[in-house]
């Protein structure tokens, strides 16, 4: 009766073995892969930036007039304020190897920068939208966010709160252009953005 299951408790561990070392060279080639990958990064040379799609801010088209005095809208306000001075680019989904490769290492810190800067711009939207919606200002908080969404913006309390106004006014279309512009995003939220969105229909 023991034979069985010790033929089977060998079965089990050459199973196991098996799939360990597959997992262990699948690992090796990611990791191989990886440094291949980011040696020919380092050694790209530098090329121009023609092509970045800088991000301006509207200040004059955004609602900086409502509820200003509120500590958390005025503080918003003035870092946007601050902000507009500065280069700003999405280079959301891209990872400090693919910008090296297409830019070169030497124009990495500057890419870094306007990328941090995107990522600060986006967190006023979404800080500034949600607090302007808090206080029942929702003409105000829909202009912000519907820049935010312009800017390709992959924070999901951004499109929710947009679609939970929209259906609010009953603007069911607007909805639809929402999701068609949440399946424009390079973001790993994409897929669960859109699925959210779907259920506002």
């Amino acid at each position: 009766m023991k034979y069985p299951f010790f033929a089977s408790f060998l079965v089990l561990c050459a199973v196991f073995y098996h799939n360990r070392k597959k997992a262990d060279r699948s690992s090796a080639k990611i990791m191989q892969d990886y440094f291949e990958r980011e040696n020919e990064a380092n050694n790209t040379r530098k090329q121009p930036l023609d092509d970045l799609e800088y991000i301006k801010i509207p200040l004059e088209m955004l609602p900086t007039d409502v509820c200003s005095n509120d500590d958390i809208i005025k503080e918003c306000i003035e870092d946007l304020r601050k902000l507009a001075d500065e280069s700003i680019v999405n280079f959301t989904g891209m990872t400090n190897t693919d910008l090296k490769l297409k830019y070169g290492p030497a124009n990495l810190p500057f890419l870094q920068q306007c990328d941090l800067n995107y990522t600060q711009l986006v967190r006023i939207l979404n800080t500034w939208g949600t607090k302007l919606n808090v206080l029942e200002q929702t003409d105000a908080a829909l202009r912000v966010f519907e820049y935010a969404i312009e800017c390709k913006a992959d924070v999901s309390n951004i499109y929710y709160m947009t679609a939970d106004i929209y259906k609010t006014k009953n603007e069911t279309d607007k909805i639809r252009h929402l999701i068609e512009c949440a399946e424009e995003l390079n973001s790993v939220l994409k897929d669960h953005i859109i699925k959210k969105l779907n259920e506002y229909l």
